[in-house]
């Protein structure tokens, strides 16, 4: 009993803390289709696929991403992800990718492994310069970044920088930004 009291102590506080897994945003596009069906299947499919491939906007994709979810033993939808873009393009396929499908992949990588988020970094980057001015993609970037950065006090710091950009298109829709201001916000 000792023993699971001590575990719990010591896992319960990654939960609580993590940008990725606190930041439920998705709830502010339940009326989207498809955001409602990942978070009711927490898996991509093909109709999902076809949806982060499509010219739908960012904020979309992000929510339909965060609607997934996390998993302690991990959702493998990048690689879910990452073999429809395998079939969209033939060939070195990270340097075929568009901004928003770098983006896609960089999230589902986050949110698969949110302890160990790092690799997602290139991908949000990639994309980050691809749409330098999309409000969706740089506060994505930002938990993720935070997610990576153990040290919470600096966290509000890397937030701010991108809540104070001026040169943001505000292209995520206020309740999501609410949210994630809120969690990410020092108490």
């Amino acid at each position: 009993m000792l023993r699971l009291l001590l575990f719990l102590l010591l896992v319960l506080p990654c939960f609580a803390d993590s940008p990725l897994t606190s930041t439920e945003f998705w709830s502010a596009y339940s009326d989207v289709p498809q955001v409602v069906k990942a978070s009711e299947l927490k898996k991509l499919d093909a109709s999902l696929d076809e949806f982060l491939l499509s010219k739908v906007s960012i904020d979309r994709k992000a929510a339909l991403i965060n609607a997934l979810g996390w998993d302690l033993k991990g959702q493998k939808n990048a690689p879910h992800f990452r073999a429809a873009l395998a079939q969209k393009y033939s060939g070195d396929l990270d340097s075929q990718l568009t901004a928003d499908e770098a983006f896609c992949l960089g999230y589902l990588t986050a949110m698969d492994s949110y302890n160990k988020a790092a690799p997602a970094l290139p991908y949000l980057e990639r994309a980050h310069k691809g749409r330098p001015h999309s409000f969706t993609i740089a506060i994505v970037h930002a938990l993720v970044s935070c997610q990576v950065d153990s040290n919470y006090d600096g966290w509000w710091e890397v937030m701010s920088k991108v809540l104070d950009d001026e040169q943001l298109y505000p292209d995520l829709r206020g309740r999501a930004r609410d949210v994630i201001i809120d969690y990410m916000k020092p108490q």
